[in-house]
């Protein structure tokens, strides 16, 4: 079975400007503005991903990584 999500450089472009807004939020303890704009990205991504036909195992696997990755923030104290 072939990968959606590394065949096309869009998506891969797309998380990838998603999950280093994220790490930019997380270390510089950036206001909600930037995992606003992080996650919009993202749903947008994953939106592309699921109308161009990937699996959902496949999609939810980068959902899983990149909520996992906003928690961090979160438990790590992220209050400024």
């Amino acid at each position: 079975m072939e990968s959606v999500i590394l065949e096309t450089p869009l998506l891969l472009v797309g998380y990838g400007i998603a999950f280093a807004l994220c790490v930019f939020g997380i270390v510089k303890r950036a206001g909600y503005a930037v995992h606003i704009v992080s996650a919009a990205i993202f749903i947008a991504a994953f939106t592309f991903t699921l109308l161009l036909g990937a699996g959902m195992q496949e999609a939810l696997i980068v959902t899983l990584i990149f909520l996992s990755l906003n928690m961090t923030g979160y438990v790590r104290g992220g209050k400024k």
